[in-house]
């Protein structure tokens, strides 16, 4: 069950900023249970596609540069106020809409064997929808992160055009249920519509119905397909990029032998994609430099389970190096 609840009493508390944001995510916001393999369990743990997105933006930009990013947080009645608190602190342009007849979506997570995750939801989500950023935000962000099924793409961008959200770029992450063979027609329709289609190399074999084919063959049959820029995640081989009839490999920046940096890679992708939206606004939309960004703020989730630390006395997130130096020393790993 999905939960739009357009008729709920819905309470909107943006915080004080005097510059709408540039980027932005209408991702989900989850609260997570997780119970790991030895028993041990953790409660009311921060996550969602959205939020780990806004994480790999917010890794780029201090305060007061931070309130670039926005975000929208869905909140039930029986919201955590130490999750709030910690939105708070991520010093973006935070508006908490809150819902007295529902409860934050919730997500139980189990951890088994050889790393094997299962999730369920306990708490339905809390959609976002085009129609939730306020008006100065549809002509102030340059870029939008989604996450959703091609339907619900096209209702997004097509709802934001209408708006008069025409110089927003939008960064589609497809939900990995839309990335089967008989849905690729209407991916790719959607994919048409935006301006970086992004699923990882599993997905993109399974749209195109064939689970041997390498992640270079998948992007170049993407492009050819919809004529939008490209790319594909494989984890620690990095992503390949397509766009203009180039191909390119962006590298990872923790790779195989840099195992033991790695401790879960939940989050990942969505914050590659946070990541990409910094980069798509500094290279002017150049989506091999957007998806070098991208490679840096997916290194932070990795490093620990859940979303990475962050100092604010210092601005320091998992004790650094920052996001810029990491960018220079994976410059470096290519040339």
């Amino acid at each position: 069950m999905i939960c739009s609840c357009p008729m709920t009493d819905i309470k909107a508390n943006a915080s004080a900023t005097s510059t709408p944001p540039l980027y932005a995510s209408l991702g989900s916001l989850i609260i997570d249970d997780i119970v790991y393999q030895n028993g041990t369990e953790e409660r009311n743990v921060l996550g969602g596609a959205g939020i780990y997105a806004i994480y790999g933006m917010r890794v780029w930009l201090n305060p007061p540069e931070s309130e670039k990013i926005g975000y929208i947080a869905q909140e039930g009645y029986d919201h955590p106020p130490a999750v709030a608190d910690q939105l708070e602190k991520l010093d973006i342009t935070l508006r908490r809409q809150q819902h007295a007849d529902l409860h934050t979506t919730r997500g139980l997570n189990t951890f088994g064997p050889n790393d094997h995750r299962d999730f369920e939801y306990i708490h339905p989500i809390i959609r976002l929808t085009a129609q939730d950023p306020p008006d100065d935000w549809v002509h102030s962000l340059r870029v939008m992160h989604i996450i959703c099924s091609p339907e619900r793409a096209i209702e997004i961008v097509t709802e934001w055009r209408e708006r008069g959200g025409s110089s927003t770029a939008f960064i589609w992450e497809p939900v990995p249920w839309s990335c089967l063979s008989e849905r690729y027609e209407m991916v790719c329709k959607a994919a048409k519509l935006v301006d970086v289609l992004t699923p990882n190399h599993e997905e993109a074999a399974a749209m195109l119905g064939n689970s041997t084919l390498d992640p270079e063959t998948c992007a170049q049959r993407l492009y050819y397909a919809t004529q939008t820029n490209i790319v594909i995640r494989a984890g620690k081989q990095g992503a390949v990029v397509v766009t203009d009839n180039v191909l390119e490999w962006v590298p990872a920046y923790w790779k195989e032998q840099d195992s033991d940096k790695i401790q879960d890679v939940t989050g990942a992708g969505n914050a590659f994609c946070g990541g990409m939206c910094i980069g798509w606004v500094a290279s002017n939309g150049n989506a091999v430099i957007a998806a070098r960004y991208g490679a840096i703020s997916a290194s932070y989730i990795v490093e620990q389970v859940g979303l990475p630390t962050y100092e604010r006395d210092n601005y320091e997130w998992n004790q650094g190096p920052c996001a810029q130096e990491r960018l220079s020393s994976l410059l470096l790993l290519k040339n």
